[in-house]
């Protein structure tokens, strides 16, 4: 898979506001308000081979999903992936930290200190934690 560089408008572009972007990011997702973040993207961005917009939308709708269901803010705990970038870090997002599995987690791909993509993660800490203490007992696990 091909990772395709962050393009973030003009201001934010030095490497020193890479973690601006990230912080920002971050923020978004524990308010779960993708307006935050909006501003930082350029309209040809693409995430998750997603352009800008469908990017920001899919994020919306999993929040606006939580703020259905009750949540108006998640916590952050910082996990690894489990499955395709093993052992890579991983935001995960909880409506309680670390009590069943995550709300949503992300993958921050990062290069030489600037932003590659941003994707979500299924398979880290969270989910195999949860996977674990749910699981059928006619299935055996591998470890």
């Amino acid at each position: 898979m091909e990772l395709i560089k962050l393009k973030t408008k003009r201001e934010y572009t030095s490497r020193n506001n890479s973690q601006y972007i990230k912080e920002t990011f971050l923020k978004t997702c524990q308010n779960l308000d993708t307006s935050i973040f909006e501003p930082l993207i350029d309209e040809d961005q693409y995430f998750e081979e997603m352009d800008k917009y469908r990017f920001l939308q899919s994020m919306k709708e999993q929040f606006d999903y939580l703020k259905e269901n009750g949540v108006d803010k998640v916590h952050i705990v910082i996990g690894t992936c489990k499955m395709c970038f093993t052992g890579e870090r991983v935001y995960e997002f909880y409506k309680e930290p670390n009590k069943g599995k995550p709300a949503f987690a992300y993958n921050i791909q990062e290069q030489d200190g600037n932003i590659k993509d941003i994707f979500r993660c299924n398979f880290s800490d969270g989910y195999e934690r949860d996977a674990r203490s749910n699981r059928d007992p006619d299935i055996n696990y591998l470890f």
